[in-house]
């Protein structure tokens, strides 16, 4: 009786931490550990809960956002360069001129946010879910095999090569396997982007650029705007790819 009353006890201890520990964040709460943080010891917000605060403009020094709730959070034109997203949800986050270069963001759930004019260069972000959000003239270079960007808006986006950055070798998005079904990619720079095994069903690829990009076994099933999609003559794998049958 003594030993089931002490588990009952210890149970309900750890239980009430738990809570504890879900309670969001204040804003306050936020700058001041990023105030006391360093570069050898980074802010470490994992498991916590920012939902819905406005944190535009902040520079987050690196912090680590493992496992955080950040849902309808404000990061407009916020610097997150180097951070960790891993397992985040993100869902309707506001992400509008953000910094998001070298960000590691496996699994993240960013469904419906919004990343417009966000700069993205050496994200990585296998398995990533963004679905339905707004990438609108993102700048982005990353490996991102397997994410999923349903009905995603990609308008004039940059997923290609970019040549600025040649210097420092070949760099370029790896969306192998991944599913963009009924995605925007009007004008977007899919240029060497590798595309092979991706779902691109009923995507809108009007004056897209698909020079060079990988199309191997991609899913290309009524695409709109076929007739204006630029370098396609020009694409890898074009014979292999899965047009409407």
């Amino acid at each position: 009786m003594i030993r089931a009353t002490t588990v009952a006890l210890l149970a309900s201890c750890i239980g009430g931490a738990a809570v504890a520990a879900q309670q969001p964040l204040a804003r306050e709460q936020v700058l001041a550990a990023l105030a006391s943080a360093t570069p050898q010891a980074p802010a470490d917000f994992t498991g916590q809960d920012l939902s819905r605060l406005d944190l535009s403009g902040v520079d987050f020094k690196r912090a680590n956002f493992t496992r955080c709730r950040l849902v309808g959070t404000n990061f407009s034109k916020a610097q997150l360069f180097a951070t960790t997203l891993t397992d985040a949800v993100a869902t309707d986050a506001d992400f509008t001129g953000a910094t998001l270069d070298m960000v590691v963001m496996y699994r993240v759930d960013l469904r419906r946010a919004v990343l417009r004019d966000a700069s993205m260069f050496g994200v990585v972000m296998p398995d990533a879910d963004l679905s339905d959000a707004d990438l609108s003239r993102a700048r982005i270079v990353a490996p991102m095999a397997r994410a999923k960007l349903l009905r995603a808006k990609l308008v004039h986006t940059s997923l290609g090569v970019d040549p600025g950055t040649q210097s420092m070798g070949m760099l370029r998005t790896d969306a192998s396997s991944a599913d963009f079904t009924d995605a925007d990619l009007t004008g977007a720079n899919l240029r060497k982007v590798l595309l092979a095994w991706a779902d691109m069903t009923g995507v809108d690829l009007t004056d897209a650029d698909v020079t060079g990009a990988d199309l191997y076994q991609t899913k290309l099933r009524n695409i709109r705007g076929r007739e204006r999609i630029r370098g396609l003559d020009h694409a890898l794998h074009v014979d292999e790819a899965i047009f409407n049958d």
